[in-house]
């Protein structure tokens, strides 16, 4: 091989790029999904771009696309005031572009338009997709046939903490006018980006394992761009809401365009206030409802009231003839029987009287003997008393003097007497001589002076 046939890998991409351009002096109008799209801080747009097998929806095609700074500022405003979408993964585009290739970085696509009509047709045909699957699946219309708690007092909020909306929401529905008390717990979601799908589907989980602690579900953003609103009309989040065990009310904040996740929520209305004007709403109707219900229900009373009194005095003047009759008897009747109790009462209260003296004296005579007895019983006890005393106060003086011998002979002082000694080691008594080691000194306490000792 002559060294002429060799050459570098610049050289080589340089004669690449060469090509290229001679190939492509012209810009071309392609077709592609965004696999992955990034800003950059410099305000340029990197874009991979794919195309996917239809029939086994994997990419066959795929190539890298960048958008500079001075292009981008005035596409980006334009496309997504057009289509209402940001350039995000999962979208299609037919941008113009040029193929550009760099001896480091490689080939690539310089886009310097793009036609945003096309991306909406296929946003539109995608929506139309997952209305038409969710109609299929017999689920489009199930969250609205639930039946909507009136008044709803439980709402579980999804919605991001720093949302535009959701301080208006609950300041108007805990400031109400009406004294209304309202509870609500809200469930945090990002509720905008690609991340938004996942997180409100997260949020509608959790509120799912503990759903009898609510009456209904709302779920509320406001302000931001209406590119923002893409996660809503996602197929997993409509079909969540679709399912869900609660009723579901949309504030989703956006007036041009209704989401697929609006169109199968129970209710959907278009901002975060007139969420909660609509809860207020139902507590209103809860209250004439009842209202009506007391006015129906007095009619009522009153009603039966009436009827019942006019039956009662139809019977009691029906019966007032009879009851001065039976009354006219009684009297006769009473007169009769006192005449004749007056005898047996003179009588009853006589022998009475003789009961009674002759049970006082029997109570009399029977008081004597118990207080007698009691008396005589008071006697022996005292005596007994008397004895137990003076003997237990003996025994007590005979137990005190033997303790006192037995503290006595138990003194140190007066065993050191008897011949004993107290072995100290550094002036503490020593218990035990493994503590004591040689050439040590050791002192014995006799009765009469020490005595000092050196272990060998």
């Amino acid at each position: 091989m002559l060294s002429s046939d060799k050459i570098t890998l610049f050289e080589l991409n340089q004669k690449v790029k060469e090509t290229l351009s001679q190939s492509f002096r012209t810009s071309y109008w392609i077709v592609a999904e965004v696999s992955e799209a990034k800003e950059n801080s410099s305000g340029h747009c990197y874009l991979e771009l794919i195309q996917k097998d239809e029939l086994q929806d994997y990419p066959k095609a795929k190539a890298r696309a960048t958008i500079w700074a001075y292009t981008y500022r005035m596409l980006k405003p334009y496309f997504e005031t057009t289509t209402g979408r940001s350039i995000s993964s999962g979208i299609k585009i037919l941008v113009l572009a040029e193929v550009v290739f760099h001896e480091v970085f490689g080939y690539s696509l310089n886009i310097t338009d793009i036609e945003p009509n096309y991306t909406i047709g296929d946003i539109e045909q995608k929506r139309r997709e997952t209305i038409e699957k969710l109609v299929a699946e017999g689920v489009f219309d199930m969250n609205k046939g639930l039946e909507l708690p009136i008044p709803p007092k439980r709402i579980a909020v999804i919605s991001s903490p720093s949302a535009a909306g959701l301080q208006d929401f609950i300041n108007q529905l805990h400031t109400n006018n009406y004294g209304y008390i309202i509870e609500h717990t809200l469930f945090t979601a990002v509720m905008q980006g690609n991340s938004a799908e996942d997180s409100i589907i997260n949020a509608l989980n959790q509120i799912n394992e503990k759903y009898y602690n609510f009456d209904v579900v709302v779920i509320i953003r406001g302000g931001g761009s209406q590119a923002d609103l893409a996660c809503f009309d996602s197929y997993w989040l409509a079909s969540h809401v679709a399912q869900f065990p609660l009723p579901i009310i949309t504030g989703i904040g956006h007036e041009k365009d209704i989401s697929v996740v609006d169109l199968v929520a129970h209710t959907k209305l278009k901002t975060p206030t007139a969420v909660a004007e609509f809860i207020l709403s139902k507590f209103i109707e809860a209250e004439s409802i009842l209202h009506d219900l007391k006015d129906k229900l007095e009619f009522i009373i009153n009603e039966n009231i009436t009827t019942e009194r006019l039956q009662f005095e139809k019977r009691l003047s029906s019966i007032t003839p009879r009851i001065f009759q039976e009354i006219s008897k009684g009297k006769i009747n009473i007169e009769r029987l006192y005449q004749k109790s007056s005898y047996s009462s003179s009588q009853f209260i006589l022998n009475e009287h003789s009961k009674i003296a002759k049970t006082a004296r029997s109570f009399e005579l029977l008081s004597l003997m118990k207080i007698t007895k009691s008396h005589n019983n008071i006697n022996q006890y005292k005596n007994s008393l008397a004895n137990y005393s003076l003997q237990y106060l003996v025994n007590q003086n005979n137990s005190i003097e033997i303790i006192h011998k037995i503290n006595t002979s138990s003194n140190p002082l007066n065993i050191l007497k008897r011949g004993y000694s107290i072995t100290l080691y550094n002036g503490k008594i020593l218990k035990d001589p493994k503590q004591v080691k040689k050439g040590e000194t050791i002192t014995s306490k006799l009765n009469e002076g020490e005595l000092n000792s050196t272990v060998f």
